[in-house]
């Protein structure tokens, strides 16, 4: 089957001759895609990935799509038709939102399968820097591993998405100096109706959009004539975008039985106008609704299904709706009446967009307001771009008169010839922020600091007023200091609201708010002078803030309804996710089944080999990955471990309740608390610990211990006595002398790291008491335990004795390097997408 073929049958109708030329291009490779709104981008983009790399399963096309949208708004319309697509063309793909509260554990637990992320660019790309919002810590190494693997990158509306643009620009020039170290192609597609190629222009980037503009898809002006080029849209200019003013031009021109749009630049003028229009006589008013970015989830996804939807039916009066840029892009609406203020031209033409869409329509247009005289009063945006946008319309409506797609594009072609000056000032783009490789590599570290904050990189994803923390409500005690995650579990994703960050803190400096805390895995007070992005907050419904019909209100005074049910089940959000949500918790180990420690080691084993060989992985890596799969929970023969397993429990179904070496129990077969002595246990950090001690009792001389420090220790009389051999022909104790010094910390760190919670340094936290480190402690004992060789073949492996020696610094007599001098020439070899 050609693609042509397949397209037709998954949309109903032929390509357009540009999808038709993307489709058929058998290679996969970064791309600039400029193209109009309303000729299909999505699908345009979307039917190529699924023809090659899902019906053609060609290897050199990514297993993942990550479709990036600017506005979370986007996400729910951009989702279902990507689904409807899908299963069109009877293909079995996921599609996966990504947005803050939402569950999306499942795509991860596969990452052989095809799959469709779609989320906005705070979740996606804030993941793609390793400090994933709306992500438990524990999987940030995770989905930082894999968007930066086997992952078509998309990036919709990209003049919409500030500093965010040139942060996915420079992660994909990171990726270019990592391509050697490539497990899997990861390629980037940036997509826009206004693209500029010099916006990807960077002194990391330079060549590589140098290349790409020569090659940008677009569509020639010879071809631009009927259809969609040429709906009417008349361009009309006023001052005055006062609300009333707004609300008097709506009433008086708004035609029953239509759909008109006002989009304004700030959700404080947007309730305004909704306001003004709410209070003229309601005989005869038309249907209104107001659309910003600060509505609940579960208020936003009745907009989809109730108005934003292009065959929504609108009543015999008609329909307005009032609303911020979060309707520019990606709504798949038709305006008869456009109302707009003043905005930069590339947001401009997007808004254009939303008025007559469709072949045969016409609209009336009307773009209001002046050029203000400070920044200040121009937020979100700048007097400089606005300056350019009003010239630019003087010029259009002094000419044409039209903003039709034709009239349009024509318009920037003029301009590039007759004002060049003032088409680079339309499409100027300054970042305030250029993410560079040092900063990349700082963020592959994920231990909080001694406060518990992190590095905050909302300065690489989006600047100005939309930094957002996420809100909920529920019924809670407003003076409880601490609140059980048994009370009041991780939130969904429709009960959270975005609210600015420092509108949050101005509301709740003198209230009650909790965050979730990652060390005690439960509702803290939080500090809400310190609020940074991407914080989840548990606020009481009787704090108000919010109304379902206007959305967030610092001055709604009335509690607030909560979401019922306002948050998931355990089972709906997965072991998966709640295991990573807290240092301490270990939800992964609770199954249905009783394991060994060898049953589970084999286990994994053989599906590190399966997963190998469906992402044809190397065979020395792969045996690797095996050998670490197969030891990797050798740190759960810890007493620790061990205790936290009920006695009851043990006795009621087990033969040998006394047996010190259990991987998995049933879930009412652990304690609660399960460490009560070593809170924050991992026993992840026990395993390669004793992975140190079998190196050290089978060759202690071994390159990846003292060996490769030998001359230094006995210059400085620290050379210690030669320990005795005990392990050297032991199975695992050959094994693990066989690798040299970098497969060996490599081994290590794979182990260690498997959890996401102990990586790059090993410091005690808070809860650690007489030089711990994550509950595990110098003496520490690892009974006798059984393991499984490659063959399958038992081998028993005698008692050791935990040392914590690596995570000082320096080097140590027994153990050589110290755990920070491993992992840095790890990072420094494979870079950080292939070693996360």
């Amino acid at each position: 089957m050609d693609f042509p073929t397949f397209f037709q049958r998954g949309c109903g109708f032929p390509p357009h001759l540009w999808q038709a030329r993307l489709g058929e291009d058998p290679g996969c490779r970064d791309r600039l895609v400029r193209i109009p709104t309303g000729f299909g981008k999505t699908v345009g983009v979307v039917a190529p990935w699924l023809y090659h790399a899902v019906v053609q399963r060609d290897p050199a096309w990514p297993r993942r799509l990550a479709f990036v949208l600017p506005m979370r708004v986007l996400v729910e319309q951009t989702v279902q038709s990507i689904r409807d697509l899908i299963a069109a063309a009877g293909l079995d793909v996921l599609v996966q939102p990504a947005m803050g509260g939402a569950y999306d554990g499942e795509w991860a637990l596969a990452p052989e399968r095809p799959v469709v992320l779609v989320g906005t660019q705070d979740m996606l790309l804030s993941r793609a820097l390793n400090r994933g919002y709306g992500a438990a810590r524990g999987r940030w190494p995770l989905d930082f591993g894999l968007l930066h693997h086997d992952t078509l990158w998309v990036l919709d509306e990209v003049q919409l998405m500030d500093v965010g643009l040139i942060t996915s620009v420079q992660l994909a020039a990171c990726r270019d100096h990592d391509a050697t170290n490539a497990l899997r192609p990861c390629r980037t597609w940036w997509m826009s109706a206004t693209l500029q190629a010099d916006w990807l222009d960077t002194a990391d980037f330079r060549e590589q959009a140098a290349d790409l503009a020569q090659q940008t898809l677009s569509i020639p002006p010879e071809t631009q004539h009927g259809g969609l080029w040429e709906v009417s849209k008349r361009l009309h200019r006023s001052d005055d975008d006062s609300p009333l003013a707004v609300a008097s031009l709506v009433l008086e021109r708004h035609q029953p039985g239509t759909l008109s749009l006002v989009i304004v630049n700030r959700v404080a003028h947007a309730v305004e106008v909704f306001d003004a229009l709410a209070s003229a006589p309601k005989a005869g008013r038309p249907e209104l609704h107001l659309v910003h970015s600060r509505f609940r989830g579960a208020e936003r996804e009745s907009w989809a299904v109730s108005f934003l939807r292009r065959d929504a039916p609108i009543p015999a009066e008609g329909r307005v709706v009032v609303a911020t840029q979060v309707v520019e892009a990606g709504v798949d609406i038709s305006a008869r009446l456009l109302v707009t203020s003043l905005a930069p031209w590339a947001s401009l033409v997007q808004r254009f967009g939303r008025a007559a869409r469709y072949q045969g329509e016409q609209a009336e247009v009307y773009v209001l307001g002046v050029v203000p005289e400070s920044d200040k009063e121009a937020l979100p945006y700048d007097t400089d771009a606005l300056a350019a946008a009003a010239e630019s319309l003087d010029l259009l409506a002094g000419g044409l008169g039209s903003v039709k797609p034709q009239a349009l594009d024509a318009h920037e072609r003029t301009l590039g010839e007759k004002h060049p000056e003032l088409l680079a000032r339309l499409y100027a783009y300054n970042p305030l922020h250029v993410l560079r490789r040092p900063d990349l590599l700082e963020l592959f570290g994920t231990d909080a600091d001694l406060s518990g904050a992190d590095l905050d990189v909302s300065r690489y994803i989006r600047s100005g007023e939309e930094r957002d923390v996420a809100v909920f409500w529920a019924e809670v005690d407003a003076s409880a200091r601490t609140i059980e995650l048994s009370e009041v579990p991780l939130p969904a994703r429709g009960a959270l609201c975005p609210v600015p960050v420092g509108q949050a803190r101005a509301w709740l400096a003198k209230g009650a708010a909790w965050r979730f805390d990652y060390l005690d895995g439960g509702w803290c007070k939080a500090d809400t002078r310190r609020l940074v992005p991407g914080l989840t907050l548990l606020v009481p419904c009787s704090s108000g803030g919010y109304d379902p019909r206007r959305g967030w209100d610092p001055k709604a005074k009335g509690p607030v309804v909560p979401v019922t049910p306002h948050h998931p089940t355990a089972e709906d959000q997965g072991s998966f996710d709640l295991a990573a949500a807290a240092a301490g918790r270990d939800d992964l180990s609770a199954q249905a089944a009783w394991k060994t420690i060898a049953t589970h080691g084999a286990e994994v084993a053989a599906r590190v080999q399966a997963l190998a060989e469906a992402l044809g992985l190397p065979a020395d890596l792969t045996e690797l990955l095996a050998l670490a799969g197969r030891l990797h929970d050798l740190g759960k023969a810890h007493p620790v471990f061990q205790q936290a397993i009920d006695e009851p429990a043990r006795k009621a179904s087990l033969t040998n309740p006394s047996r010190q070496d259990l991987a998995k129990a049933p879930s009412g077969a652990w304690r609660r608390p399960a460490y009560p002595g070593r809170p924050g246990f991992r026993h992840e950090l026990a395993s390669g610990l004793a992975l140190l001690a079998v190196l050290r009792h089978a060759d202690p001389d071994h390159g990846a211990l003292r060996g490769a420090h030998r001359e230094l220790l006995e210059a400085l009389g620290v050379a210690p006595e030669a320990a005795p051999c005990k392990l050297a022909d032991h199975p695992l104790g050959r094994k693990l002398a066989a690798l040299d010094p970098e497969q060996f910390d490599l081994l290590l760190y794979l182990v260690v790291a498997h959890h996401g919670k102990v990586r790059t340094s090993l410091e005690g936290t808070e809860h650690d008491r007489n030089g711990s480190i994550h509950g595990v402690a110098t003496g520490d004992p690892i009974p006798a335990v059984e393991l499984v060789d490659a063959s399958g073949v038992t081998m028993s492996l005698p008692p050791l004795t935990l040392d914590t020696a690596p995570a000082s610094l320096g080097v140590d007599p027994h153990f050589g390097s110290s755990w920070a001098e491993r992992v840095g020439p790890l990072l420094a070899r494979h870079g950080p997408f292939r070693l996360a």
